[in-house]
């Protein structure tokens, strides 16, 4: 079906319901990023009626979510401007939008005046020829990301600094002095976790960005928390960054075959898969709810097991995402995470799809408690993709025993094996075309494969044996 065609389908939907009418936006935004309307101006004019129409109603973490999904160089600027009442839906889709001058103010002649902001402090030559407007004498400008006003630099800043700015995501979404590409979406709530997470500011902290070009190597961030003046809400981080004493060489890791991934590229791809990605699970979600009217029960399954199976190849996606942050050297090592305790959470999370298939988790607690050096939320990622790719491959009714141990400069989570993985070499547990008795899909091959590349790059491994599958993390010293 043509875009178009899908683009009338939605556009005929009733979206009595909240949850319905949030639905149809969101297939509305993806669809007319994606080019939908373009041999039809008098069908896009009503897709657009209909997005403006209901953006008032959906929740604004769907709107940001939306945002950051259709982001890109190309978005029909009339699609843009739906997004313009608020920074924090409008920033992600500034910071990719590629537009003239003439399109750029355009834009700002619609926005709300805190995205107007937003716009002066990300093009402050190309807005018609006006003079930054200035905060009064004695004063910073406002102190909060989503609502900035920033005067142009007077002279420009040196080489060898530049400056930065992220919401209360930690996202950056915006640089000024360097090459917005190599930044813009690198996470300083990982970089920064605990400084981030208490609000505290930090100053000549050194940071490593990887790659080739001329941004590689350490820099040394300074930044301080913003507040939004009316509400005391957490706004994001502001600073600067200057290039470290001494600059290191660009860090590459190779991953789980020996090429070094590109941190750059790799975006650009995660990006490009997202979205097509997002778009399948929506449409999915569209047939399984009946939301486009009644459908047999089959193509309802059906359509579920394609919306479950798009899902598992987002969240490999989402791993990707991990490893070039892995391979920057964004994730930098914790304070020391016990072991045992990561994995009774990792099974509280996992308990809905233990209950589904009738499997049976079991904790074996060891005599020590093993203690991994990477960061928490990373130990617990890492190990819950772990478990669920090995309980992919488990039938109802059995028992999988999960226990702790160490090897070295590692320490170690074991799993036994169940009986679909039982007798099978290693070699063919890691085949990506791989799928245990019943598995659809992505299988387990897919799955194992992705969980020992991720433990190499994070410094560890992935052992298979006869007697079961271990995941070795690096260890806590001390």
């Amino acid at each position: 079906m043509r875009f178009d065609d899908r683009l009338s389908t939605v556009l005929g939907l009733s979206a009595d319901g909240p949850r319905d009418r949030a639905v149809q936006w969101r297939q509305l935004v993806e669809l007319v990023a994606r080019g939908a309307g373009t041999s039809d101006p008098a069908l896009l004019t009503r897709a657009l009626e209909r997005i403006a129409i209901l953006s008032s109603e959906v929740p604004d973490a769907v709107r940001v979510a939306a945002a950051r999904a259709v982001a890109g160089p190309f978005v029909p600027r009339a699609l843009l401007a739906s997004f313009l009442d608020r920074s924090e839906t409008a920033a992600p889709l500034l910071a990719a939008v590629q537009l003239d001058d003439a399109g750029w103010a355009e834009l700002r002649a619609k926005a709300s005046p805190s995205v107007q902001a937003l716009m002066d402090s990300q093009r402050p030559a190309a807005l018609e020829g006006r003079a930054p407007e200035l905060p009064p004498p004695g004063r910073l400008p406002a102190n909060d990301v989503a609502e900035r006003a920033r005067a142009a630099p007077a002279p420009a800043d040196p080489p060898g600094l530049f400056r930065w700015e992220c919401g209360p995501t930690g996202e950056i979404d915006w640089i000024e002095g360097a090459a917005r590409a190599a930044l813009i979406g690198r996470s300083l709530a990982e970089d920064f976790g605990q400084r981030f997470a208490a609000r505290l500011p930090f100053n000549d902290e050194p940071l490593v960005v990887a790659g080739e070009g001329e941004m590689a190597g350490e820099w040394r961030w300074s930044g301080t928390p913003a507040f939004f003046p009316d509400t005391g809400r957490f706004a994001g981080y502001h600073g600067s960054a200057r290039r470290g004493e001494g600059a290191l060489a660009a860090v590459e890791t190779p991953f789980a075959g020996g090429t070094a991934l590109q941190g750059d590229r790799l975006r650009e791809l995660i990006h490009e898969l997202r979205t097509p990605l997002n778009a399948i699970i929506g449409f999915g979600e569209i047939i399984e709810g009946q939301i486009l009217g009644p459908a047999h029960r089959a193509y309802r399954d059906r359509a579920a097991e394609i919306v479950r199976q798009a899902r598992r190849l987002l969240a490999a996606v989402d791993d990707l995402d991990l490893a070039a942050k892995l391979q920057s050297g964004r994730l930098r090592n914790g304070e020391g995470s016990p072991l045992p305790e990561l994995l009774a959470e990792v099974a509280d999370r996992l308990e809905p799809e233990l209950a589904r298939k009738g499997v049976r988790l079991t904790l074996v607690q060891p005599g020590a408690a093993y203690r991994t050096s990477l960061q928490r939320d990373l130990a617990t990622r890492l190990l819950q993709r772990f478990v669920e790719a090995v309980l992919g491959a488990t039938g109802a009714g059995e028992e999988l025993g999960l226990r702790t141990g160490s090897q070295g400069h590692l320490v170690a989570a074991t799993l036994n094996r169940p009986a679909a993985l039982g007798g099978r070499a290693e070699q063919e547990l890691l085949d990506p075309s791989f799928s245990a008795p019943g598995e659809s899909g992505l299988g387990t091959g897919f799955a194992l494969r992705l969980v020992r590349g991720l433990a190499v790059v994070a410094g560890g491994r992935l052992e298979i044996t006869a007697g079961g599958l271990s995941l070795h993390l690096p260890t806590a010293s001390g």
